[in-house]
């Protein structure tokens, strides 16, 4: 059992403390006809960072293409931004697509490698398709129907995942999950951090609030989808969440860097607090787009 740090979480605390109010107000604003633009210049300078994180971690067994790629990833973000675009993200061979990238990160994971770690191209085609791609989904469930609140609903509930698996995991924690991928993982923070998903998933989107307190809620946080398929969402993000957090944890691990940068204190860089949300992203949408019929 590893003992809790507070000066870690404190550091943790602040930062969070710092920026969700500033990420709130982007998530809330509205600029009809197309949500949020300030959601969209967000997604791009958060995808920007982080694909230039991922890079300079790559860069030492390879140069990528970084205009390239960047040029490349800003243009599937915008791509679905645009309302008349949206049978294009729907379209068959779309969807298979997100499987297949989803699938193959997966089997990565599976297999404890990145393949073609020190291969230009495909150093260069990976931080497009597991960034700009992948990205593209939060900015398609933000134009949902209630696209504020489906945002909300991730980001809550994977931090409530994110928190509670590290304190489970420092306090309780004894079975590791992954220890040739990230050391500090234990099976407890994992169970933790998905029963925490699910929880939060279920109060804010089963409707058990706005039944409670109608009034109040129902002016924030209008989605109801009912307790089954609200649990299933929790378990979606409770899976991939924690899924996609230990994928970057491979991609440090491959490339031998502890954390993607130092920009934010106690957590590292960009890319290390995204993590939990990029894998996740196509699945979450193409579900929420089908409870919506959209």
């Amino acid at each position: 059992m590893r003992k809790l740090s507070l000066k870690k979480l404190l550091q943790r605390i602040i930062t969070i403390g710092l920026l969700a109010p500033i990420i709130i107000g982007i998530i809330s604003f509205d600029l009809q006809p197309y949500g949020s633009l300030p959601f969209l210049v967000f997604i791009i300078s958060v995808a920007v960072m982080s694909l230039n994180e991922y890079y300079h971690m790559a860069y030492q067994k390879e140069e990528p293409f970084f205009l390239t790629g960047h040029f490349l990833a800003i243009t599937l973000i915008m791509l679905a931004f645009f309302s008349e675009l949206r049978s294009f993200w729907h379209s068959p061979l779309i969807q298979c697509a997100s499987i297949i990238l989803l699938g193959f990160f997966l089997m990565e994971l599976a297999f404890r490698r990145i393949y073609f770690p020190a291969r230009k191209l495909a150093i260069t085609l990976r931080g497009v398709a597991y960034i700009g791609w992948l990205y593209a989904y939060f900015i398609l469930i933000r134009n949902l129907p209630f696209g504020k609140e489906l945002v909300f609903l991730v980001l809550f509930t994977i931090w409530s995942l994110d928190i509670m698996a590290y304190v489970v995991g420092m306090t309780l924690g004894k079975h590791k999950l992954s220890p040739d991928i990230s050391p500090k993982k234990t099976l407890e923070g994992a169970l933790g951090g998905f029963l925490a998903a699910v929880f939060m998933a279920y109060i804010l989107a089963s409707g058990v609030l706005q039944d409670t307190f109608p009034s109040t809620v129902n002016r924030f946080f209008a989605i109801h989808f009912g307790a089954w398929h609200s649990l299933i969402l929790g378990a979606i993000i409770g899976i991939l969440g924690q899924a996609g957090d230990l994928y970057e944890s491979l991609i440090k691990r491959t490339y031998h860097v502890k954390d993607s940068s130092n920009i934010l204190p106690g957590h590292g860089g960009i890319l290390d607090r995204a993590d939990s949300f990029i894998l996740l992203a196509p699945v979450v949408y193409y579900y929420l787009a089908w409870l919506l019929h959209q």
